[in-house]
């Protein structure tokens, strides 16, 4: 684990690319919602880029489209300083 920002402990994750390679994520927010657990990450090389996954039983699937849209509405709607700053 890494430091985070306001002293808060950040996770660092490994995951392998749909090629093979190594690739690290900061985890930000993991969560279950409609029967599934969703992960929120940031690459730790460019925290421009910011993944949603979903768990399957075949390992980590990439969410995009409407389902991204859906399940981050949910969590921010969720979140207790959502949309108020």
């Amino acid at each position: 684990m890494t430091e985070g920002t306001e002293g808060a402990k950040e996770a660092v994750v490994t995951l392998l690319d749909e090629d093979g390679a190594e690739r690290r994520f900061r985890l930000h927010d993991a969560f279950d919602t409609d029967g599934h657990t969703y992960y929120l990450v940031e690459s730790a090389d460019d925290p421009e880029q910011v993944l949603l996954l979903r768990e399957t039983d075949r390992g980590l699937e990439s969410v995009d489209g409407p389902e991204f849209d859906r399940v981050l509405s949910l969590l921010e709607a969720d979140d207790p300083e959502g949309g108020s700053g």
